[in-house]
């Protein structure tokens, strides 16, 4: 079929992908020069019966949802339309391709790298799932790769397209990573899409999926009926702690998966640490050191993965200066794991616990030297941001640093004055 030079607004590029429903393809807005992706549905999609003003409406509202989501790990949805025989999702262009390539034995991603993806993803559905979207169309092909472990979820709210399409039209592919009760056209939770990502992560660190058939109806009874076989079974270096996760992802019974996204990410976390001060401190490891800690409780997910990239992470072990008083700062700290103590003249004033932060003075008065000095007393892992980094966080971001910043420093004059008041007692 003959390439479509222009969309609307769009120029046509190139085509960058084909579904059940639709084409993708790479397009330039020639209002703001900005390429994007454009998703175009087929008129047969449009045309289809089982397609009435029902699903219509209901696309349309959870489509108006998608659009509202901002998260790191989520694909933006820019624009959307749809009439009786032209259907069109813009959203942002993500260089990297799908996962699809590294589902097949001869190219797996190292297990490390695949508990990043997933467990970036938990907090990306678990995001979307307290502002009332649900996924239903979890697979390799809507998991695209920005660089490294960086994944960003497309295609919310499209799966309505083919919610009756799935015992008749749709290939083997996509039930493939369908639950049960997906399959059954039972109301769905997060557990329905908890376990399409249980199918995602089987199949990216095994290369097979866990259930497997000649036609859809026996991929339908394999799914009801059939215990998969672990995936240590196809990857020797798939430790029992891992195999018991994936498999209670993808329980046939919906109760029997992991209550909420960060149940499972706090898992997944544990399984990904790493102890020795050499290796390096996993994307899971920042998100999860300072989401437990009460200062970032006030942080949405995306001002917090915002500050985590902004910031330098390093493992220091104890004994270790950090600050140096009467030095020049150029930096704020925030100690994620371990305890630091903070001295002056040689005596102790201090001891930072995880959470905390230190060095902020030398930002909030510019060109004031250190006023003390911060040591390791145990290993520990401390996050570094820069003055500059401060400055170029989001608006929203620094509006919640600076609210730590004025609480911490409130905290600190009160304790001042009680230590005046029974100084004169």
């Amino acid at each position: 079929m003959k390439l479509p030079s222009r969309f609307g607004k769009y120029e046509i590029l190139k085509e960058i992908g084909a579904g059940a429903t639709g084409k993708v393809y790479l397009a330039r807005d020639t209002f703001s020069n900005r390429e994007l992706a454009v998703k175009m549905f087929d008129q047969a999609t449009l045309a289809d019966p089982e397609f009435n003003e029902k699903r219509l409406e209901q696309f349309i509202t959870e489509i108006s949802l998608a659009g509202e989501l901002a998260h790191p790990h989520i694909v933006s949805i820019l624009e959307a339309s749809i009439t009786d025989d032209a259907g069109y999702v813009a959203m942002e262009y993500v260089p990297g391709g799908n996962l699809v390539r590294y589902t097949h034995p001869g190219s797996l991603l190292l297990i490390s790298n695949i508990l990043q993806i997933i467990f970036k993803c938990c907090g990306a559905l678990d995001y979307a799932y307290r502002q009332g979207i649900i996924h239903r169309d979890i697979k390799p092909e809507n998991l695209m790769l920005v660089t490294g472990t960086e994944v960003k979820i497309a295609d919310f709210g499209s799966s309505i397209f083919y919610q009756a399409q799935v015992t008749q039209k749709l290939v083997v592919g996509t039930p493939s990573y369908m639950s049960f009760e997906q399959l059954s056209g039972h109301r769905l939770t997060h557990a329905s899409d908890m376990y399409s990502l249980g199918v995602v992560a089987y199949q990216l660190l095994t290369g097979v999926l866990p259930f497997r058939a000649k036609n859809i109806i026996e991929l339908f009874d394999a799914i009801d009926k059939s215990i998969p076989a672990p995936p240590s079974s196809h990857r020797a270096e798939i430790t029992p702690t891992l195999d018991k996760i994936i498999m209670r992802m993808i329980a046939k019974n919906p109760q029997e998966r992991y209550a909420s996204w960060a149940d499972l990410a706090l898992e997944i976390a544990e399984i990904g640490r790493f102890s020795s001060l050499q290796q390096p401190i996993t994307d899971s490891e920042k998100f999860t050191m300072l989401r437990e800690k009460s200062e970032f409780h006030g942080f949405p997910d995306p001002y917090l993965w915002e500050l985590i990239r902004k910031c330098s992470w390093n493992r220091v072990p104890a004994r270790t200066l950090i600050l140096k008083e009467d030095e020049e700062g150029q930096s704020m700290f925030i100690l994620a794991a371990g305890s630091l103590k903070v001295t002056k003249n040689g005596r102790l004033l201090n001891v930072i616990k995880p959470g905390e932060h230190f060095g902020e003075m030398a930002y909030v008065q510019r060109g004031t030297p250190r006023q003390a000095t911060v040591e390791s007393l145990s290993d520990s892992i401390v996050a570094e941001i820069s003055f500059d980094g401060l400055d170029n966080l989001t608006h929203g971001c620094q509006l919640r640093i600076s609210k730590i910043l004025l609480n911490a420093m409130t905290d600190r004059v009160v304790l001042s004055g009680n230590r005046i008041s029974r100084m004169c007692v």
